[in-house]
């Protein structure tokens, strides 16, 4: 109760500026109450460099030796100005006694000065206790010089003198820092500030792995052998990615981890573009943060590579659009630029002649040249249609015949399900407003259940004519090689309203995680608008 009594009473004396500073102190270094208020009064209340000084090394241990040097010579100072309060008062009393006595007599006397016996002034005793002091003070005031002299030399004044360094010089103050505490195999640090490492990723479309190293946190020392492992190196290397890292005292770091809400360190981040609604990238955004993870170098590194390759293998697709986008710009740019030269060139060659001449044959040209577009307009445009067509006709050969393999493998499957005692009882409504009522194994896969709702068309055709376009042997047929198959719905239940998008799940878990284990309505929505 005192120590809480002790922090209100701190607070109540500060403004709400520098209750803010100390907020934001307190969340990045976890200091105490007592030493971030000194910390921050010592910098003037600025929280940059507040924070900058107190990861210095000694800064904190100095800064309470110095408050403690200078509570004990105010002690000392207050000790010696009573002594000679005490000092004086004595010599005081002894001379106004000397004066008491002198007017006496003079009033007895009749006016005549005369000094009664032992009434001589008195000197004031000599005070020994101030030189057996005063060299402990001296001693103290040599120390607390020498100690922020010190201070200056490892800090402030190697700012003064220097400059501010660049952000390429502390970042390959990192990198040689790595390089002495973890060898120097390690993933390649970008050298620029993290503005520089977003443009070059807008630019090349690539993702940012941003590390955020603070030396004084616990897992500082795992975190940077799990980084220098070979297979978080082999992961990071690849040149998808752009790997900036800085350390927590230094301002880019520092603004880096307010904007992204990193409040545990040493942190890692994946950065990657975003798109904007005209298909144009104009930012980058946070696509993930790798949460605490284990206490060891191996299982960290590990944890780290799978945590890369999920989050860039989510957003592959998303990425490769983009790139095909960009491509498609460049190529209209650079047709442009090559239209726009030869009409300049054409131009320029018409203009040498006469003007009856230029003018004959400048139509001429155009006449054939619209001629000639307009043949090769419609010589593309039917070749394209044709290609189209073509291609459409063969990924429905392949996802047709992907279908009939589906539910001959769901044929096989059937027996054991039906078998199974503990099973899910599911009722699908498909897209054409069918419903469906079927029994599932618990240990089914939610990839299971798509498959089940893709095939009922072709089911419904081999219900009712036992044949398939492949030959009246369901079992034999086999899945078109190379085929990737895209499904164009979403299996949703509306009470409660969930999205069940992770067909790796098993439907056990997906069912018990939103309480409809172990029955449940599906609804089969169509991720695209039907086509006019």
């Amino acid at each position: 109760m005192a120590d809480q009594h002790t922090n209100d009473k701190v607070l109540e004396g500060l403004s709400d500026s520098q209750r803010q500073s100390l907020h934001e102190f307190s969340q990045v270094t976890n200091a105490n109450l007592d030493l971030a208020v000194r910390v921050l009064a010592s910098r003037q209340w600025n929280t940059q460099q507040a924070i900058q000084m107190y990861y210095e090394p000694g800064y904190a241990d100095a800064l309470q030796k110095t408050d403690d040097a200078q509570e004990a010579e105010k002690d000392v100072s207050e000790g010696l100005r009573r002594r000679g309060v005490e000092a004086s008062g004595s010599g005081r009393d002894t001379q106004s006694n000397v004066r008491g006595a002198e007017s006496s007599g003079h009033n007895a006397e009749g006016g005549s000065r005369r000094k009664p016996e032992g009434s001589a002034s008195r000197r004031p005793q000599f005070a020994i206790t101030p030189l057996l002091v005063w060299p402990f003070v001296l001693m103290l005031r040599l120390a607390m010089l020498a100690a922020s002299t010190l201070l200056r030399i490892l800090g402030i004044q190697r700012i003064a003198s220097s400059g501010v360094p660049n952000q390429t010089t502390i970042t390959n103050d990192f990198e040689h820092y790595f390089e002495a505490h973890y060898g120097l195999e390690h993933p390649p640090f970008f050298h620029g500030t993290l503005a520089d490492a977003r443009t070059a990723a807008l630019r090349d479309q690539k993702y940012i792995v941003m590390v955020l190293w603070s030396k004084e946190h616990d897992d500082a020392d795992v975190f940077g052998r799990a980084l220098a492992h070979p297979d978080v190196v082999a992961c990071l290397t690849q040149p998808q990615f752009i790997v900036w890292a800085d350390d927590l005292t230094q301002l880019d770091a520092y603004a880096a981890a307010s904007d992204s809400g990193a409040t545990h360190f040493p942190s890692i981040s994946v950065l990657g573009p975003r798109a904007a609604s005209a298909g144009l990238p104009t930012r980058l955004e946070l696509v993930a943060r790798m949460r605490n993870g284990p206490h060891t170098a191996n299982a960290m590194a590990q944890s780290l590579v799978s945590f890369v390759t999920r989050v860039v293998a989510s957003r592959d697709s998303m990425t490769r659009a983009m790139q095909r986008e960009q491509d498609e710009r460049d190529a209209e740019r650079r047709l442009r630029a090559q239209q726009n030269a030869a009409y300049e060139a054409s131009l320029a060659r018409d203009q040498e002649r006469d003007r009856e001449q230029r003018e004959q044959s400048a139509r001429a040209r155009e006449q054939e040249i619209k001629a000639r577009e307009e043949e090769i307009k419609a010589k593309e445009e039917q070749d394209a249609e044709e290609r189209r067509r073509r291609e459409e006709q063969a990924v429905d050969e392949q996802r047709t015949q992907w279908r009939w393999a589906k539910l001959a493998q769901i044929h096989k499957e059937n027996a054991t399900e039906l078998a199974s005692a503990d099973a899910a009882k599911l009722s699908l409504r498909l897209e054409n407003g069918r419903r469906i009522v079927h029994s599932f194994a618990r240990d089914s896969t939610m990839q299971r259940v798509f498959d089940f709702v893709e095939t009922r068309d072709v089911a419904d055709e081999w219900a009712t004519k036992g044949v398939t376009p492949y030959g009246s042997d369901l079992a034999q047929i086999t899945a078109p090689a190379g085929y990737t198959h895209t499904y164009e719905f979403a299996l949703v239940s509306q009470f409660p309203r969930v999205v069940f998008d992770d067909r790796r799940a098993t439907l056990h878990n997906a069912l018990s995680a939103c309480g409809l284990w172990p029955s449940a309505v599906l609804i089969a929505e169509p991720l695209f608008e039907p086509e006019d």
